[in-house]
């Protein structure tokens, strides 16, 4: 099972540093996550011609000894929005190949500032 989600919010910030800095901080709490032994590997990239950051997260689910694995990038839109997709998964080998290719069309698919027609 895979989630995939997409936010677009102001939570943390309005930069794509200040948003995964923030968000991160939520996932390390772990009374308020549920998510423990979190480790993050941050890569700066471009998403839709715009500087993002793609962040690498391994961890476990309280009280549950699976890891998993979580794929986000953090993009800074219009108005003082992020927008902050991730997909999500337990790591294993066959979850995580398949992982890279749902983040990677899903992040080809994401479009920043766009309203419904």
């Amino acid at each position: 099972m895979y989630d995939l989600t997409v936010k677009r919010d102001r939570t943390y910030g309005t930069t794509a540093r200040a948003a995964s800095i923030g968000q991160l901080a939520w996932y390390r709490d772990t009374s308020e996550s549920s998510m423990t032994d979190v480790e993050v590997t941050t890569h700066k990239t471009r998403q839709n011609g715009r500087d993002a950051l793609w962040l690498e997260i391994d961890y476990h689910w309280e009280k549950q000894s699976d890891p998993r694995k979580r794929l986000e990038v953090f993009v800074a839109g219009k108005a003082g929005y992020v927008y902050q997709l991730l997909v999500d998964t337990e790591a294993t080998s066959q979850r995580l190949a398949e992982q890279t290719r749902l983040f990677a069309a899903a992040r080809k698919n994401l479009l920043i500032d766009v309203t419904a027609g």
